[in-house]
């Protein structure tokens, strides 16, 4: 997953406010008074926000693309941060944390219920007990917005990105076509496929409760990227 966009994802990414991101985190963190310090990052990616919060926690990373740990990797060379090649839906590093995080519409990727329900046990069994769990989600209005007439176009001077949207069986498929600029001054086309799912806050509410975690708070963010609900749960 995320071959090729985890070359040049933080390309696409450099003007993403990873600031209000971790001002965000802080806060929740501070509402759910975990009682240590250790965290996890589900689907860290490259390792930006890692790369922020290794400063006052002792962080590990976890992500289901190879390309993406790789980059993570050389980010955070110098820190002491582990990385786990893992699926978030059934997963276990064998630590147990303070706190979870899991950003950026990740937890979109996972594409059904039981997955769902499959993801929060995992997460409850890797908590330490008052660990608290913050994670974001999209919904079908920041999707419509994302995708009029089923196209999203970002043109830019050395990266261009086609997405081409459609759903089908209730799972939002995305197929992307980059044009990258190489070093002789031509274009590179590279072509990957993206699943989605648009959760209800019911069947968050429920599988969150299946697992055993609670939901302490639930807000609605679109100043950092476009409309989102954050959740707080704890254990």
């Amino acid at each position: 997953m995320y071959k090729v966009f985890s070359k040049i994802y933080d390309k696409f990414m450099e003007y993403s406010d990873y600031g209000a991101w971790e001002k965000v985190v802080e806060s929740l963190i501070a509402e759910g008074k975990p009682d240590g310090k250790m965290l996890l990052d589900i689907g860290c990616g490259t390792g930006e926000l890692l790369t922020r919060m290794a400063k006052n926690y002792q962080c590990h990373g976890m992500d289901l693309s190879e390309g993406m740990l790789k980059v993570a990797d050389k980010k955070l060379r110098h820190r002491n941060v582990r990385l786990y090649l893992g699926d978030m839906v059934d997963f276990n590093t064998g630590f147990q944390y303070d706190i979870m995080v899991s950003l950026f519409d990740t937890v979109n990727h996972i594409l059904s219920v039981e997955e769902l329900e499959s993801h929060f046990k995992s997460v409850e069994k890797s908590l330490k007990e008052n660990g608290v769990y913050i994670f974001d989600v999209v919904d079908r209005e920041f999707m419509n917005e994302m995708f009029p007439n089923d196209l999203f176009v970002d043109d830019r001077k050395d990266l261009t990105c086609i997405w081409e949207h459609e759903i089908e069986e209730e799972i939002d498929y995305i197929d992307a076509t980059y044009f990258i600029k190489n070093s002789k001054g031509t274009f590179d086309k590279v072509c990957e496929s993206y699943s989605k799912k648009i959760f209800t806050l019911e069947e968050i509410k429920n599988s969150a409760e299946k697992s055993g975690l609670k939901i302490l708070k639930m807000i609605v963010n679109d100043q950092i990227a476009g409309r989102r609900n954050i959740f707080l749960l704890k254990k």
